[in-house]
């Protein structure tokens, strides 16, 4: 299968996004986390396009999709979910279902909740529900220990397979090292948001958190699912499955859209 069509598209909101679009069927959009780069989803787009027309892109400010001062002021998972929609209004997708994990998962269930006519259903992983006070620290810190913090966070805190982490090559970790300033600047005990259950339920959510991760850091994950009445399963990861197991994620959401109502 031809690699991913990669085009520009500026939004009415002045960004302009950097988008991969590959394969056909219904349309699946992948969210990227807070590292914003669309990079870490090559692996499961490529499996999922065999069944599907897979999107993403890189997040606002983020990697190659640029934004005015406007798109990342006073920024909150509803501002994301209505850039996206702009998105997928210059992208002519009427309908989709939409992954996302961490501020990606974020995105997706603030789609549902909002936005929920454009919304198949939602598959979401490791969702930061409220600020986390140990975040604070990274906010206070020049640019370059936020750099060095962040490398080390991500490949190894966060990832249980730092090779996989380092694989997605010199030009990502470059564009990576400019976006954990923008993450922690603009995103960081920002945009988190608590959903309601009236808000969980208005479109499907198949929702997991890592076996590998710590029970305690997405707890309240489990805790708002099931007021919901959702069902919060594991992934063999940590939090970023699109890098470390890629075909069990697409396999993962491949089952999960299927079971959504078209």
């Amino acid at each position: 299968m031809a690699g991913p069509v990669v085009t520009r598209v500026k939004t009415e909101d002045g960004i302009e996004w950097h988008c991969e679009r590959q394969g056909s069927g219904p349309h699946v959009i992948l969210i990227p986390s807070g590292s914003g780069d669309c990079q870490s989803f090559a692996k499961v787009a490529r499996v999922l396009a065999n069944a599907f027309t897979i999107t993403t892109f890189d997040m606002p400010g983020m990697s190659r999709t640029t934004a005015p001062e406007s798109g990342l002021h006073d920024l909150s998972a509803s501002k994301l979910a209505e850039q996206i929609v702009g998105l997928l209004d210059q992208l002519s997708i009427d309908k989709a279902a939409f992954y996302g994990c961490s501020s990606g998962g974020l995105a997706a269930l603030a789609l549902a909740a909002d936005h929920p006519s454009r919304v198949q259903g939602v598959i979401v992983h490791e969702v930061p529900l409220a600020q986390n006070e140990k975040m604070h620290r990274l906010k206070a810190m020049d640019d370059a220990d936020v750099v060095e913090t962040c490398r080390y966070t991500f490949s190894t805190v966060m990832c249980e397979d730092p090779e996989k982490w380092r694989a997605l090559g010199p030009a990502c970790h470059q564009r990576l090292d400019k976006n954990y300033v923008t993450w922690v600047r603009h995103y960081v005990n920002v945009i988190e948001r608590a959903f309601t259950t009236e808000e969980l339920t208005k479109r499907p959510v198949c929702w997991t958190i890592g076996s590998l991760t710590p029970a305690g850091a997405f707890f309240q994950n489990v805790v708002d699912g099931y007021r919901a009445g959702i069902a919060v399963g594991l992934l063999p990861s940590k939090h970023y499955p699109q890098v470390t197991v890629p075909d069990v994620l697409a396999e993962h959401i491949k089952m999960a859209v299927e079971k959504f109502p078209t």
